[in-house]
């Protein structure tokens, strides 16, 4: 049993052919070595997209009546974000799925949290196309209602590097950290780094490397967006 055929039946989308099921994971540097005629995912991943956010958004308003408008969208922004929808698509194995160029392979694609993102995304239009909304919303809260119900709890640890990631990809940019300064004896060291993305930049302190870039992360994020914490 290969990789689609595990997911077919993990999913129950038995009457989805595995030549169709193929199409959420061609991906477009794929697409382009193939012979023409073959469709990428993009076109799936618009439709999911639009499907997940509905879902979300149905569910958040039927099971938050108490919450304004303001904090539904927060959460809501938080449980689509690409690093949610990454972390649900190597739960199914879905990097073992793609379909990806030469190039586009040996830079790691499989591995490309925006890509895996897409590829959810475009699993969940391709279940909407074949079996209409409220097969696709049950799937989309199979996954995603633990990641509702958490980060509404504010159990939800805010992720400012990934975010900050994602915002910068979208850009066509990406995100440079620096190490400003180093300062205090070694057991209670504090660290500066400044993190800098298209014209703008933040400096963060922490008491290692990693916590100072995502305090780092997070003033600029902050800066540029605001705070999306629910």
């Amino acid at each position: 049993m290969n990789e689609l055929e595990r997911l077919r039946e993990r999913l129950g989308l038995e009457e989805i052919a595995l030549e169709e099921l193929e199409r959420p994971f061609r991906h477009s540097s794929y697409v382009n070595e193939q012979p023409p005629g073959l469709e990428s995912n993009e076109r799936l991943e618009f439709l999911g997209d639009a499907v997940i956010e509905l879902a979300v958004a149905e569910y958040l308003f039927q099971n938050y009546p108490n919450r304004t408008e303001g904090e539904l969208t927060k959460i809501k922004s938080v449980v689509v974000s690409g690093s949610i929808l990454a972390e649900k698509a190597r739960e199914l194995r879905l990097d073992r799925c793609l379909l990806l160029g030469h190039g586009e392979e040996e830079s790691g694609g499989r591995s490309n949290a925006k890509l895996l993102g897409d590829a959810f995304e475009a699993l969940m239009g391709l279940v909407f196309a074949h079996y209409g909304y409220e097969r696709a919303a049950a799937l989309v809260l199979r996954f995603l209602q633990p990641e509702i119900e958490r980060v509404a709890a504010g159990r939800h640890r805010q992720d400012y590097k990934t975010l900050l990631q994602e915002w910068a990809q979208q850009q066509h940019q990406k995100p440079v950290y620096t190490l400003v300064a180093s300062e205090g004896q070694d057991h209670c060291k504090e660290f500066t780094v400044r993190v800098e993305v298209n014209g703008f930049s933040a400096l963060g302190k922490g008491r290692s490397k990693k916590a100072a870039e995502q305090e780092a992360a997070r003033q600029l994020y902050t800066q540029l967006l605001g705070d999306s914490c629910p």
